[in-house]
């Protein structure tokens, strides 16, 4: 081979090419960590000029339609609310009117246990002044599960609250009246006492003595049908109108402004010149205002007690994981007041002790009125002829537990007693008279919400979870800030290291 044409004739030799690393996973790594410590420093500052939780707050005051928080109101069906009606017997009714006893001797039936439904409709936001209405419906549910076997079809002996009721509203009418009213009691048939099961008592009492006043003087009897559960629930729509809105804010969240359009329990009226029986700023119980405190007053009113009442701190209480503020009513609620002109409550037929409030005015007008049950905490001189009240704080006395942030009630119990007050009769036959001032236990009844759903009270849990942070949250974000920066840049110079590199080429 000539060693020249080697010389002269060289052939390139390939050598492997070292190439760039990629990249796209460097800059999008040094992108992300970037970004994400801009929004950590953005949310910190945000977090420490606004409090997380008091926002929350803030947006329940308007009540969007589309949260939780309305869907809990406007919805609910998962919150159970238990009715329980104690009714008294009458254990001597033949001994009393023989004259043989001279205290009428009561017995406590077994509590009949409802579920009441709670429903609200037809809601409407006023947004020119921050109210809003709607339609509230309820309605009782037997539960069978609860009950004794049988107890709806248990034979009671219970007095004749219409005849006798009747006869106490008439008792200042004139003599001639009087003997109009003995006539048709005379001709019914009727007694001053009734016999009749617990389902009849409840929902579907028609006395001979009304069936009798109706067929001859129509005006004078209102309903035929008295049953205690049939009255109480014979309104199916009761129209309410509320505060909402961070006009009013916290303290006057959801406080009613009328109820059946007007600022006072139904049968007042400020037109016919009646006692101002006031509900405005009371709540029906489904929420209360948010960020209560110790010096709170909640006002709660219920129609089937014919007023609303104030409920005063009482405690701190644990209510499963969730810690409550309790309210509780007074014993001296139902006292008569210094002012009698401004004491709504005192009696339209005869001054009521303290202890009673007149709830005729919510019941077709019969002498009627709400004490404590089994009179616990006040002693009435007309109770001296009844025997077998049993007054027991723990069982009689009413409060509520609310969740302080959101006045959600964690848990709550509504008791009342509803008696026949009798004052002295004359014109009347024997066995009327013979009940001259008395007060008469008829039943007493309690409405128990005891816990709420459990999703609920996950929410509130992680609510507090939020507020237990929130001091801490904005440095969190902020150190979160910091770190992330910190990786940006050592990404950054990482990539500037390896795209200074020397690449080779070919020779």
């Amino acid at each position: 081979m000539d060693v020249k044409l080697l010389k002269v004739k060289q052939f390139p030799i390939d050598l492997p090419v070292r190439r760039k690393p990629s990249n796209a996973k460097a800059l999008c790594l040094i992108s992300l960590t970037t970004t994400l410590s801009i929004a950590c420093f953005i949310l910190g500052l945000f977090c420490h000029v606004n409090k997380p939780t008091q926002l929350i707050l803030n947006d329940r005051l308007t009540m969007r339609d589309f949260m939780p928080y309305f869907r809990w109101w406007k919805d609910t069906s998962d919150v159970l609310v238990t009715c329980r009606i104690f009714i008294f017997n009458v254990t001597n009714s033949k001994e009393w009117l023989d004259g043989k006893d001279d205290q009428l001797h009561l017995e406590e039936v077994v509590p009949i246990v409802y579920r009441e439904i709670l429903v609200h409709d037809n809601v409407t936001f006023h947004e020119h002044n921050s109210t809003m209405s709607y339609i509230t419906r309820r309605h009782l549910e037997f539960l069978p599960e609860r009950n004794a076997p049988g107890i709806l079809n248990k034979t009671i002996i219970v007095p004749n609250t219409s005849l006798l009721g009747v006869a106490a509203r008439m008792e200042n009418d004139f003599y001639f009246i009087k003997k109009g009213l003995n006539f048709i009691y005379s001709i019914s048939g009727d007694s001053v006492f009734s016999n009749m099961t617990i389902y009849d008592y409840l929902w579907n009492t028609k006395p001979l003595f009304l069936q009798q006043a109706r067929s001859i003087i129509p005006s004078m009897v209102p309903a035929e049908n008295v049953g205690i559960l049939s009255t109480m629930y014979e309104d199916p729509e009761e129209h309410v109108n509320v505060r909402y809105g961070k006009h009013y804010g916290n303290e006057q969240f959801f406080m009613m402004n009328t109820y059946e359009y007007e600022p006072t329990v139904p049968g007042f009226s400020l037109a016919r010149g009646d006692c101002f029986a006031s509900i405005v700023n009371s709540s029906e119980g489904a929420t209360y205002s948010q960020n209560l405190n110790e010096q709170s007053v909640l006002i709660y009113w219920r129609k089937t007690l014919c007023r609303a009442v104030p409920l005063y701190f009482d405690g701190r209480v644990q209510r499963g994981p969730l810690i409550g503020y309790k309210y509780s009513l007074p014993d001296s609620s139902y006292d008569r007041l210094a002012n009698s002109t401004a004491d709504c409550y005192k009696g339209q037929y005869t001054l009521l002790e303290d202890g009673c409030t007149d709830v005729s005015k919510c019941y077709h007008d019969v002498s009627l009125a709400a004490t404590s049950p089994h009179f616990y905490a006040r002693n009435f001189t007309n109770a001296h002829k009844i025997t077998g009240m049993k007054p027991n704080r723990e069982l009689h006395h009413s409060y509520t537990i609310v969740d302080p942030s959101f006045g959600i009630p964690l848990d709550q119990s509504a008791r009342t007693q509803t008696n026949l007050v009798i004052p002295k009769l004359s014109g009347y036959a024997s066995e009327i008279r013979q009940f001259s001032e008395m007060i008469i236990p008829m039943f007493w009844i309690e409405y128990h919400q005891k816990e709420l759903p459990i999703y609920i009270v996950r929410t509130l849990q992680a609510f507090y979870v939020i507020r237990d942070i929130e001091p801490y949250l904005p440095y969190a974000l902020y150190l979160a800030c910091v770190l992330l920066l910190v990786v940006a840049f050592r990404e950054a110079a990482r990539f500037n290291i390896q795209q200074s590199r020397i690449v080779p080429t070919k020779c």
